[in-house]
């Protein structure tokens, strides 16, 4: 269920919920190693910052650095063939079956402040699927011309939530072949 990304008080909004017809511990597998894969051909590189277990769950923040075409009218205001650092952290709850994580932009974001969380777990409907609930803030801090910022980052945010879909479900059918999603 896709729904449109809505203007707030300070941004825009943007919530979508997927379900993957794929176990939760596949989906968990697949999450830690869904780059590369042909939909994400954006994202340049994952480093790990820390990693550690706390109060039986497993919490992580990792660095990505990706890039994506901005508009000529953005130029000038980010350098060109530039690449976004994101920060994503992540807790993993095994007995719970769940799995969070959260992703902000630490450049650009004066320009283009995004922000994403997911929760994954079991699906209600079924034992053997996977819930993804994503929610995104999308902020521009610069004055005079923020909402057609937004917009941009809303849109280019809705697409590429569809390709990381396509690709987690890439990456579950080259890991588990057997599971078809």
């Amino acid at each position: 269920m896709y729904r449109n990304a809505e203007p707030h008080v300070g941004g825009m909004t943007y919530s979508h919920t997927t379900t993957f017809k794929t176990a939760w511990d596949k989906v968990a597998q697949a999450l830690w190693k869904r780059y590369p894969n042909p939909y994400s051909q954006h994202v340049l590189s994952e480093d790990t910052i820390s990693r550690t277990v706390k109060e039986g769950k497993l919490v992580s923040k990792r660095l990505l650095t990706k890039t994506n075409r901005i508009p000529w009218w953005l130029e000038k205001f980010v350098a060109q063939g530039s690449a976004a650092c994101i920060i994503e952290e992540s807790e993993v709850d095994a007995a719970a079956k769940t799995f969070r994580t959260h992703t902000r932009n630490v450049s650009h974001s004066r320009l283009l402040s995004v922000e994403e969380s997911c929760f994954y777990y079991v699906s209600p409907e079924n034992n053997d699927w996977t819930c993804c609930e994503k929610q995104a803030w999308i902020k521009c801090g610069v004055r005079g011309f923020s909402r057609a910022v937004e917009k941009f980052g809303a849109d280019r945010y809705k697409g590429n939530a569809h390709k990381a879909e396509m690709g987690l479900e890439f990456v579950i059918n080259k890991l588990f072949p057997a599971s078809s999603s």
